[in-house]
């Protein structure tokens, strides 16, 4: 049974993760291929760095002055993203509206990474309670069936669903509710820090920042490679 003390604060009974970016990857393979052109070739590691800009474009525009939307902030994300790539800003549309297709089709972030099941696995076992907490379309809880993920977890949280996005604490509440914990007793794991971890810190949720390939330089704040590091 799960009853991990850290210093000074409550037991963590529950583990609570973002989908995209946390639990599963965008397929970068399959981006390239469909955004590279003669002359412009894309590779997946490119692609996969190139979008640590989206990251900063989204934070910079969330924790802007001005009213913030999330779904202007996601634009704001690919275009910053597609920027970084090298793809020209007049082409950022058609690209968008194939990321979407393609994205309709099939959900894009579709990459289980290695190790994921096992660290999953171990925390279960260990008695946590687990949840997903995405912003969605209304797909997350298939996504986790197809992917193998669905078993773990207690709880799927998707904001379509619920009708409330992060970085809104609202949605993590929710998950809360349905865990029946404290915030106190959660711990969170997410890759946009002015989307998850100011959602988790509204509230009152410690969490840490996935950040696989160390460039997450821009936000101090705790960050992680992988799920399994979000708790000992």
């Amino acid at each position: 049974m799960a009853s991990y003390q850290e210093s000074g604060t409550s037991p963590v009974k529950a583990l609570l993760f973002d989908f995209g970016g946390t639990l599963a990857f965008l397929d970068y393979e399959l981006l390239a291929r469909e955004f590279s052109r003669p002359g412009r070739r894309l590779d997946a590691l490119t692609l996969e760095y190139a979008e640590y800009q989206g990251r900063a474009m989204i934070d910079r525009f969330m924790m802007g002055d001005r009213e913030s939307d999330v779904n202007s902030g996601y634009e704001q994300f690919f275009r910053g993203w597609m920027r970084a790539a090298g793809i020209p800003d007049e082409e950022v549309l058609q690209y968008g509206a194939r990321f979407q297709q393609i994205h309709r089709e099939a959900t894009l972030w579709r990459i289980v990474r290695p190790g994921t099941f096992e660290a999953l696995e171990r925390l279960k076992s260990q008695g946590f309670k687990l949840a997903v907490v995405s912003n969605a379309e209304g797909q997350v809880e298939a996504d986790a069936r197809r992917f193998g993920l669905a078993p773990f977890f207690d709880t799927i949280i998707d904001s379509h669903v619920v009708g409330v996005a992060k970085p809104d604490p609202r949605i993590f509440r929710i998950a809360l509710e349905r865990l029946g914990v404290s915030p106190a007793e959660a711990r969170f794991a997410g890759d946009i820090y002015s989307i998850d971890m100011v959602g988790a810190r509204a509230a009152g949720i410690e969490a840490a920042l996935i950040d696989q390939h160390g460039r997450y330089d821009w936000v101090d704040h705790r960050k992680i490679r992988h799920i399994g590091e979000l708790h000992p």
